[in-house]
């Protein structure tokens, strides 16, 4: 019997995941919690083969969960659930060490299939996060050189996107003006061959994570 344990703050999508989970014989929900110190009070006691993890917790948010949670228990691989857009946060999850993820609006035809894929030790990428990841399964291989294609001024603009930080935020810690900034961000996006904003947002996140 594959247990699993839940871990998303709105009862509804607990309560479907049980449903959907509870079809299969061989599944089993062990574990269906609210929070995450509810999470890590309950794996205390139970154990279980795969977490299936809402990024946003009420007490404890983003992608710090995922890596206190794998520092914890680094045999239990994490399938993360959330509602936020795949270019923004689905390389990131996998980078913190998650092993599948999918937006909550297609976890109902791709939950199971996600779920096998984990645990028989692959990563599981959804249909909509090939879209944005390129790269595939290829998520391990060191990210392209790109330091040699950019100057000094634009690597640091680089790391200020990959730091989350927006255009005025860039602007004021450089001491430049927001217009120059996306300059330097359509520089970037030519000598990277990049169509848009998010690919250069996931670039920055794969080069400095």
């Amino acid at each position: 019997m594959i247990q699993l344990a839940i871990a998303d703050d709105h009862e509804l999508i607990r309560s479907g995941l049980e449903m959907i989970i509870g079809s299969h014989a061989d599944m089993k929900v062990s574990i269906a919690a609210g929070s995450y110190h509810e999470l890590i009070d309950a794996l205390k006691t139970t154990s279980v083969d795969l977490l299936i993890l809402d990024l946003n917790l009420g007490d404890m948010n983003g992608l710090q969960t995922i890596e206190q949670i794998i520092s914890a228990y680094p045999d239990m691989p994490i399938l993360v659930l959330s509602a936020y857009a795949e270019e923004v946060y689905a390389l990131r999850a996998f980078k913190s060490g998650a092993m599948g993820y999918l937006n909550k609006a297609v976890v109902s035809s791709e939950l199971i299939d996600a779920i096998q894929t984990i645990l028989k030790g692959e990563r599981y990428i959804s249909q909509s996060c090939e879209e944005v990841l390129p790269l595939g399964t290829d998520l391990d291989k060191e990210s392209r050189n790109i330091g040699e294609l950019l100057s000094k001024r634009e690597l640091e603009v680089l790391t200020l996107i990959a730091a989350d930080k927006t255009s005025k935020e860039i602007a004021q810690q450089l001491g430049v003006s927001p217009k120059t900034v996306s300059t330097y961000k359509t520089r970037m996006m030519d000598k990277l061959m990049l169509e848009s904003t998010s690919q250069l947002q996931r670039i920055a996140y794969t080069y400095f994570s």
